[in-house]
């Protein structure tokens, strides 16, 4: 596995509540514990607050006052919005049981050694809803209109333990931009390539990256950086990151997804350094447009160096895809997967370079197990403008279908020790310079026979 730049995973976040180790958010009914002496009566806007140390300054409508880190109980929608807007680094954001009406929009950040943290206070399930305008089925670009929105850069924070109605949306600031510029260099791998950490493999680039597309798109970029999202329960809208760095998105359910707000999880737009694990994403709605709105985890945009691991993903309707890269999303890794009753399992699309596709599992499918660019199949050469790059598809197993592999371009790529037992597709124009372009299968330089038996290799 790569040695990728990620921040550490504890548990749980400062000032969660113990957890019995459940995708869920816990549910329970009884008191709240604080740990420390309450300092403040429960106030009209429904907050409470617990100072860390002697001095702490009052909620008082969201004006940030220079304070000492608290711990405060919100009871009530405006007390959670007055908390939001009011929060320094090191606050804890305590949530009795009930629901909040939103949208909840943060803009401010904390920092990597005192996030801000929202969690529930253990007196009951926590619900977080809006009142969203809903896309049609035919949308073509993910819904920005989610419950809870970070925006302008807003980093360190912390969301667990919470059921949110409506999604989540990390924008950086200006990402935009960014997106404009991919859009017109969309021809251009050059162009595309040179920006820090795209070319080879090189995580520092996850940071210097930034200062590069500044440059570039002559806009002033906020990525947020650090964004943990752990043990929530989200439906209606999944999570869509744009521009963001080094965050974490873990044990969390993501469900029934409405058609034509995007995929359950997309890190998009040089999303890099996230690590997404140990999450169960399921029913997301076809779209009417294509497969990229109704994916399960899809990092595209040039989005690279995420880890993807122990994540399962089923019931994706029509062409729904479980496990995608595409548009330049490079050096990630997905390993410990696991894909059932979906389209394809496991998908290499555009120009992904170094994906490495290693210990997955497809129950379970109706086009392809795994799948590299099937679009590339009419070139008589792989193109890096859109082809896959140095892929490693190893120690996979699937059954529960025709076609275990398919692929219409590849270069520089190796297959080897998989489980595989039925069809290959490879298009004639890949059969024709497999090896030329430096592909193996099971260290042969040529190319598979059109059916296969095998077995995980030993070791893997």
């Amino acid at each position: 596995m790569h040695p990728f730049l990620h921040p550490t995973l504890p548990s749980d976040p400062p000032g969660a509540p113990a957890r019995p180790g459940r995708r869920r958010p816990r549910r329970v009914a009884g008191g709240l514990a604080l740990a420390l002496v309450t300092t403040g009566a429960l106030t009209a806007a429904g907050v409470a607050a617990t100072a860390t140390s002697a001095g702490a300054a009052p909620v008082d409508g969201g004006a940030v006052a220079h304070r000492a880190p608290r711990t405060q109980l919100v009871s009530s929608t405006t007390g959670l919005q007055v908390a939001i807007k009011g929060a320094v680094p090191g606050d804890v954001i305590r949530l009795a049981g009930g629901t909040y009406t939103g949208p909840f929009t943060i803009k401010s950040s904390g920092t990597a050694s005192a996030p801000i943290t929202i969690t529930s206070a253990g007196t009951g399930e926590v619900r977080l809803t809006a009142n969203l305008r809903m896309p049609s089925c035919g949308a073509t670009s993910p819904d920005p209109n989610r419950t809870i929105r970070f925006l302008a850069g807003a980093s360190y924070w912390n969301i667990d333990g919470l059921s949110i109605r409506g999604g989540i949306m990390i924008m950086g600031g200006n990402a935009g931009n960014v997106r404009q510029w991919l859009n017109r260099n969309d021809e251009n791998w050059q162009a595309r390539r040179a920006v820090p950490g795209r070319d080879s493999y090189d995580p520092s680039g996850i940071l210097a990256s930034t200062d590069y597309l500044q440059r570039a798109t002559g806009a002033a970029l906020r990525p947020s950086i650090g964004i943990r999202i752990t043990n929530n329960d989200l439906s209606l809208k999944g999570v869509h990151s744009a521009m963001n760095k080094n965050g974490v998105v873990s044990r969390n359910e993501i469900h029934d997804i409405a058609c034509g707000t995007g995929p359950g999880l997309w890190l998009g737009t040089f999303s890099d350094g996230w690590q997404v694990t140990d999450n169960t994403v399921h029913d997301i709605a076809p779209s009417a447009w294509k497969h990229y709105m109704q994916e399960g985890i899809r990092v595209g945009g040039s989005s690279a160096y995420n880890t993807v691991t122990g994540n399962t993903v089923y019931n994706l309707p029509g062409d729904g895809r479980a496990f995608t890269t595409d548009e330049d999303g490079s050096w990630n890794t997905f390993s410990d997967n696991t894909a059932r009753n979906v389209a394809i399992g496991f998908n290499d699309q555009m120009s992904g370079w170094g994906n490495q596709w290693t210990n997955n599992r497809v129950d379970t499918f109706r086009t392809a197990g795994i799948s590299l660019r099937a679009m590339d199949a009419k070139l008589t050469k792989p193109s890096l403008n859109s082809s896959p790059k140095g892929a490693v598809i190893a120690c996979n197993v699937v059954s529960g279908g025709r076609v275990v592999f398919q692929a219409g371009a590849m270069m520089d790529s190796t297959v080897r020790g998989n489980g595989f037992d039925g069809e290959v597709q490879l298009s004639s124009n890949l059969r024709s310079y497999f090896g030329s372009a430096g592909n193996t299968w099971d260290g042969s330089s040529r190319p598979p026979g059109d059916q296969v038996r095998t077995s995980a290799a030993k070791g893997c």
